[in-house]
């Protein structure tokens, strides 16, 4: 199979699955959806929908720009990681919310108002070349009890991102878990190089699937850079797989449930990998 071909067989998975994406929104927002001649009810909580159907819906847009310009080739390619990097997050970030305690995504929503107030009140840089950005001399007596729970370097959640994974393992099942640590083991590490510039991340995306041989040659780079396309691409498979599995195992959606595993394990085919049941 040509790389070209295969991108294709990957770019066709992934349609399905933003297409129970699509779904996945669509249900929580009319409350109740038929699939296949069957009813499919929303039980998420308020603050669940506020959290993390947005964030879940982000994810998807990112999806949808990198599969837009999967035809890309070249330098360009590059600047997809830091997209399918926030797709993958966003995943693990929303698979995590709907899995946990109504507290966490209250907590979360409690979060967006600190860090909205902290964006334009914050300090930046070191020593000499530091300076303070501020729309009002000091926070008010209210905010300063309303944003007490996040001073210092706290966050909306304690979890680090394999906390997270984890959390939503034990939650809503190991294929969910293990699915998003897939996709973040495919993309998070090498993404953080390339998205902050280091020496290896822009060496790593001339190099790594370039034979030494074939250094100098343009169209060989161009086909190295399709390899790049390939890694985010699987990276993505597995983060919007875990999510769709997070979702509708919680939710108790089993033809959709079947309907995610169907179509990821067109994709362990694609690997040569047995089929999951």
């Amino acid at each position: 199979m040509s790389i070209d071909e295969r991108l294709a067989s990957l770019k066709a998975v992934l349609s399905g699955q933003m297409e129970l994406l699509r779904l996945c929104l669509k249900v929580v927002n009319d409350g109740s959806i038929e699939y296949q001649g069957e009813r499919a009810n929303c039980s998420l909580s308020e603050p669940k929908i506020k959290t993390a159907t947005l964030v879940a819906m982000a994810a998807g847009q990112s999806v949808n720009t990198v599969m837009k310009v999967a035809e890309w080739r070249g330098i360009p390619v590059r600047d997809l990681y830091p997209v399918a990097r926030c797709a993958l997050e966003s995943f693990i970030n929303a698979a995590y919310l709907i899995s946990e305690e109504d507290a966490v995504a209250e907590k979360a929503i409690r979060y967006v108002a600190f860090a909205a107030y902290r964006q334009h009140n914050r300090r930046v840089g070191s020593g000499k070349f530091s300076l303070d950005i501020s729309t009002q001399p000091k926070a008010t007596a209210e905010e300063e009890a309303r944003f007490s729970e996040f001073k210092g370097k706290n966050s909306w959640t304690s979890l680090d991102a394999a906390s997270r994974m984890n959390k939503v393992g034990q939650l809503a099942g190991d294929k969910a878990g293990s699915r998003l640590l897939a996709g973040y083991a495919l993309l998070y590490s090498i993404s953080s190089e390339i998205i902050h510039g280091s020496p290896f991340g822009v060496n790593y995306f001339f190099q790594a699937h370039l034979p030494a041989s074939s250094a100098g040659d343009v169209e060989a780079f161009r086909e190295a850079t399709a390899r790049h396309l390939d890694d985010i691409l699987v990276a993505l498979i597995h983060g919007l797989a875990g999510y769709l599995s997070a979702f509708f195992t919680l939710q108790g959606m089993e033809l959709l449930k079947r309907a995610e595993q169907s179509l990821f394990n067109t994709y362990l085919v694609l690997e040569g990998v047995d089929p999951q049941v």
